[in-house]
């Protein structure tokens, strides 16, 4: 039932569609009434039992066409006079309102592919600015690989494209036309009530897209500061020299590709097989991947928590820590652990992780 008014309501959500659709259905409810008493009076001297009850009953199954038989007219008046136009009648408004609600369905789909219409879900992922199907195909795989973020639906905000392209579509992936610096825009796309938002360089080969993401990030910095509401914000960035730029916006992690390219491909030469290790890692596809976690260790020195961790059933490493906003991997062990710092752990699952928190203390 939820869903059946969740549906009448979003068919009829157009004030156009509204006003037509009332119309028909006040005529169709007038109608139903003339034509019942008309039937009541022309039928009651040869169907004694009937009642105008009875009457508009049969003109409502008539006008809709059902033609139950339990009320039929027996008379010539009642027969051509009324039931011979009651069914024409019928049949165009039952036509009409059918038509002018096909049509609603179809102008709300293209609307939806045009990005016209104003987000309402929640706790969605909302990613800026659209260079092409293939990343974002890669960054929904890796995101439904999680646990967490398996059914996450995701708002594709973009300028650059006149319509949702059919891959996405069939992707389930919702879209807002519009500048995503615009905080009209945003706020269309729920930015306040989303999960998070991805900004993603416009151009990965032009440093100049950094321009943009820094004016994105500003913005979102700025609606989050008025509403009070923290909004989770990653960036893409083009150059490592916009860096400092970038941190201004306030935004949560910057991720860049600049450079890292080239250590890889040296660390490559240096120790064949590193960028299998890495993409394997890096990737949610399969193996351990990197996590960085709040903890509850405080007082423990980083060698007591490794070792915890070795006489854990389950496979966790603990690598490092961030602390301030700074990492750092394979720390001193003597290291003492701080509430705030946030480990970094090697492990197949962010709950496994969770579950040796849980039980640390059995384990001697």
């Amino acid at each position: 039932m939820t869903l059946f008014v969740e549906l009448f309501k979003k068919i009829f959500s157009g004030s156009v569609l509204k006003k037509n659709v009332s119309r028909v259905i006040i005529l169709a409810l007038s109608l139903n009434v003339i034509f019942g008493v008309l039937f009541y009076y022309a039928e009651r001297d040869v169907q004694p039992d009937l009642t105008l009850i009875d009457a508009i009953w049969w003109a409502m199954v008539t006008m809709t066409t059902v033609g139950y038989g339990d009320f039929y007219a027996q008379t010539f008046s009642g027969r051509f006079l009324i039931s011979y136009p009651c069914m024409l009648l019928g049949i165009g408004i039952i036509g009409y309102l059918v038509g002018i609600v096909a049509e609603s369905m179809l102008e709300r789909g293209s609307r939806k592919r045009k990005g016209l219409l104003r987000i309402k879900m929640k706790n969605h992922l909302i990613i800026c600015n659209f260079p092409g199907e293939a990343k974002i195909f890669r960054l929904q795989d890796e995101l439904q690989r999680t646990v967490t973020y398996k059914d996450i639906p995701i708002v594709l905000v973009s300028n650059n494209i006149e319509q949702l392209p059919e891959a996405l579509v069939d992707r389930k992936i919702r879209f807002v036309k519009g500048d995503p610096v615009s905080e009209e825009v945003l706020i269309k796309a729920n930015v306040l009530e989303s999960a998070g938002v991805i900004i993603l360089a416009e151009d990965i080969d032009n440093t100049e897209s950094d321009t943009k993401t820094f004016a994105i990030g500003t913005q979102i910095e700025m609606i989050e500061r008025e509403s009070g509401i923290p909004i989770k914000v990653v960036v893409e960035l083009v150059s490592m020299n916009n860096i400092k730029m970038m941190r201004r916006s306030k935004v949560d992690s910057i991720v860049t590709a600049d450079g890292i390219m080239d250590v890889l491909i040296a660390q490559e030469f240096l120790y064949p097989g590193l960028h299998d290790v890495f993409q394997e890692i890096l990737s949610n596809a399969s193996g351990s991947q990197f996590y960085i976690l709040k903890n509850n260790f405080k007082g423990f020195t980083f060698a007591d928590i490794q070792k915890k961790a070795l006489e854990f059933p389950k496979n966790i490493q603990i690598v490092g820590f961030n602390r301030d906003g700074k990492s750092v991997m394979n720390p001193d062990k003597n290291v003492t652990i701080d509430q705030n710092d946030r480990l970094i752990v090697l492990a197949n699952s962010k709950l496994d992780y969770e579950e040796f928190e849980k039980n640390i203390n059995k384990f001697n």
